[in-house]
């Protein structure tokens, strides 16, 4: 049965002719229209953005657009350009971004629980108080990125770039670090506690507050000179001083 014609200004309509302007190759069955139903905006008082659980955005091109507080928990996004795009308060939990495009990207709040980020270009991407709780990072490039207060927990970021990242209070509690580059990163307060480091560049990197735990393995020749300027707060947990400790090369 042939779907039935919408008039012009109709939920159907109106996402029709955003994915029509923003996805040209959609025409051509690149991407599903009826999955990738969308408003950008509902209403002036509201100021609601949606798009649809599941959406399959692969490669495509959403350059400075607003999602505020979007559901695209479980979306298609793999190598998705998203420079610059307003990401505040968006669950993307579960969403696959591999190789996608964040660059200066404002994902504040956001929601990244279990997202696959492996190869995902995050420069200077604003990430405080993030959820990337058991996120795939592998080899993500998060230079220069804000990570204030986030929450990495069981995340695996091996291979790395957090070359001057901002990681101030943020939890990175058993997360794999292993081979990743941190070299003049501010980790003051951020937790370590159980974090896999081995192989992992910390020259110049910000120490002082750093929580970490017995089971925290630091790169070579790094754990003694952090062990001496730690404090016992704990039963196996230690606390850097905060003595502006930075890492030598």
């Amino acid at each position: 049965m042939a779907p039935p014609d919408h008039v012009r200004g109709s939920f159907r309509e109106l996402s029709r002719e955003f994915f029509d302007t923003a996805f040209p190759e959609a025409r051509h069955g690149w991407v599903d229209q009826q999955v990738c139903t969308a408003v950008l905006e509902v209403g002036t008082a509201l100021d609601v953005r949606l798009l649809p659980s599941d959406a399959d955005l692969r490669a495509g091109r959403l350059d400075g657009i607003d999602l505020r507080g979007a559901d695209l928990r479980d979306a298609q996004l793999e190598k998705a350009e998203l420079t610059s795009v307003d990401l505040r308060d968006v669950c993307l939990a579960r969403a696959d971004l591999r190789g996608a495009t964040l660059r200066a990207a404002n994902l504040l709040g956001a929601n990244l629980r279990s997202a696959r980020l492996a190869d995902a270009d995050l420069v200077r991407a604003q990430l405080r108080r993030v959820d990337l709780v058991a996120a795939d990072l592998a080899g993500a490039d998060l230079r220069e990125a804000d990570l204030g207060m986030a929450e990495v927990v069981g995340a695996d970021a091996a291979r790395a770039n957090f070359e001057g990242a901002l990681m101030v209070g943020a939890d990175f509690s058993n997360v794999s670090l292993i081979e990743a580059r941190l070299v003049g990163a501010s980790l003051r307060r951020a937790v370590l506690s159980g974090a896999v480091l081995t192989g992992a560049e910390l020259e110049g990197a910000e120490l002082d507050g750093v929580v970490w735990s017995a089971e925290t393995r630091w790169p070579r020749g790094v754990r003694a000179g952090v062990e001496a300027r730690s404090e016992r707060v704990g039963v196996g947990v230690y606390r850097v001083r905060a003595e502006r400790v930075r890492i030598s090369a």
